[in-house]
């Protein structure tokens, strides 16, 4: 029982220390002690008299430079009482009334400002230093940084150092980079805190074949910042950044941009002290830890894959090349969004295709086949390519007649009555077209045969073709007979 009190107890103790190292922001704070003791020297060679500012019609008198837990103190508030040797209780929040922003800027104050961790007196230039750091600790409570009044103030502060311009100009230097870090401005496509980073999609650049995106940074400081991203290439120019990949990858992934001038966020809070008397003075104390600013975003790849075709002969399995396939949106085919050729190897892919289901019919059959009107269903899904087999069937002979531009319905296959000027087409597939022209006292033959395969037919040539006549038998009666193919 004493053994799991002692495990009970342990466990709690851990929780509160873990516990009191947290602000209810989640900024981390030092661990400074329970109590210490605050010891003063004089900082000021001469009264400030009335900083209107800051208290109108008091006259505060010379600055103390004080140490408090090792670390440089400072005053909180302009005109209340502290004495020298008084125990302090140590605080993570501050007890005087401040808004967000204030305490974000004592923040930076304490960071940027001066801190001395000996407890010691004083050198001149350290007194410089500390009475600027004073002077903008009253400012920033005051709120009145970053204005006329606040430098103001901090002017006849800085009078009373051993030193009033190197005071003052420590004081300006501090102001700027106070202001440089909480003003910090970020790349125009950037945000500061990670759950508010804008998602940027790459697009598939078909000439380059990658997806890529390019951010344009209108406020002008893409070069205050460097870029870090996993799995992804990434080019800066100028005030443009491109970033680039070959894989999909339709997960958002975060990118960091991180200030290389010097731009800093506060990490842990300051240390805040009372004597637990009212009218007494409060407190500050401790350097903050810091990391360079940050900005965000997020990119993701579109969501794309490919599609492909295998084109073979229906009766052989050989594979055929010329075939055109239109790629369509809708199962109509009526929206054809690309096309593709099969090679000499029958085969042939799309170029890169949104995620989604698709429909492919042929357009243009190869040479000596017949135009297949079948719809092929393609779904498409990212990062894969999807593969569709499709056959067509060899042209073979077929034969049309017509009269005077109309098809005649029938005709044996060897002759056919003579009445009026018929044309007789007779397609096969070697790729050879048989005219037969009726006269009124004669049939005729001709055959254009084209060059096949290296083979010449012999005959005289006709605008590039051989011409070879065929005889006709033909029985003439009252502008009718039959003419007898003599093939």
């Amino acid at each position: 029982m004493k053994q799991k009190l002692k495990r009970f107890m342990a466990g709690f103790m851990a929780m509160l220390t873990l516990v009191g190292t947290l602000f209810t922001n989640g900024t981390t704070a030092f661990a400074a002690s329970p109590q210490a003791n605050i010891a003063f020297w004089n900082a000021s060679v001469k009264n400030s008299g009335e900083v209107s500012e800051l208290k109108p019609g008091y006259n505060h008198g010379k600055i103390l430079y004080s140490i408090l837990d090792g670390n440089s103190a400072y005053c909180m508030n302009f005109g209340l009482r502290a004495d020298g040797g008084q125990l302090m209780n140590s605080y993570d929040d501050a007890s005087t009334s401040m808004s967000a922003q204030q305490r974000k800027l004592l923040s930076y104050c304490l960071y940027y400002g001066f801190n001395s961790t000996q407890k010691a007196a004083p050198s001149n230039s350290q007194c410089d230093e500390y009475i600027a750091t004073q002077a903008m600790v009253w400012v920033i409570v005051a709120d009145i940084f970053g204005t006329g009044s606040g430098d103001s103030a901090a002017r006849k502060l800085c009078n009373t150092a051993p030193s009033p311009d190197s005071s003052y100009s420590y004081y300006e230097r501090l102001r700027d980079n106070i202001s440089s870090s909480y003003n910090a401005t970020l790349p125009s496509f950037a945000s500061r805190r990670t759950s508010e980073a804008p998602t940027y999609e790459l697009k598939w650049n078909e000439g380059s074949q990658r997806f890529e995106t390019t951010l344009s940074d209108s406020n002008g400081v893409l070069s205050d910042f460097d870029f870090g991203i996993s799995g992804y290439s990434v080019d800066k120019n100028g005030n443009s950044i491109t970033i680039s990949s070959t894989s999909v990858n339709t997960t958002a992934t975060t990118g960091t941009f991180t200030s290389n001038a010097g731009k800093v966020e506060t990490t842990s809070s300051c240390v805040f002290w009372l004597t637990g008397k009212s009218g007494y003075q409060e407190f500050i104390s401790e350097r903050p830890t810091a990391d360079p600013i940050k900005a965000y975003i997020k990119v993701k790849t579109e969501n794309i894959g490919y599609g492909e075709l295998t084109k073979t002969d229906e009766s052989s399995g050989v594979k055929l090349s010329g075939a055109v396939y239109g790629i369509y949106s809708d199962s109509g085919c009526t929206n054809r969004v690309q096309t593709m050729t099969t090679d000499g190897n029958g085969y042939a892919k799309s170029a890169a295709l949104v995620a989604g289901t698709y429909y492919v019919k042929e357009i243009t059959a190869p040479k000596g086949y017949v135009l297949s009107g079948k719809v092929h269903t393609l779904t498409i899904k990212a990062g894969q390519t999807t593969g569709i087999s499709a056959t067509d069937k060899e042209q073979l002979g077929a034969i049309t007649i017509y009269k005077e531009g109309e098809v005649l319905s029938s005709w044996n296959g060897s002759n056919f009555t003579c009445n009026h000027h018929y044309y007789l087409w007779i397609l096969y597939h070697l790729h050879s077209v048989f005219q037969v022209l009726k006269d009124t006292d004669y049939c005729a033959a001709w055959c254009d045969c084209r060059l096949h395969n290296g083979r010449k037919q012999n005959g005289q040539s006709y605008n590039g073709y051989l011409l070879q006549i065929f005889s006709f038998v033909c029985i003439r009666g009252s502008n009718n007979g039959t003419c007898n193919c003599g093939m």
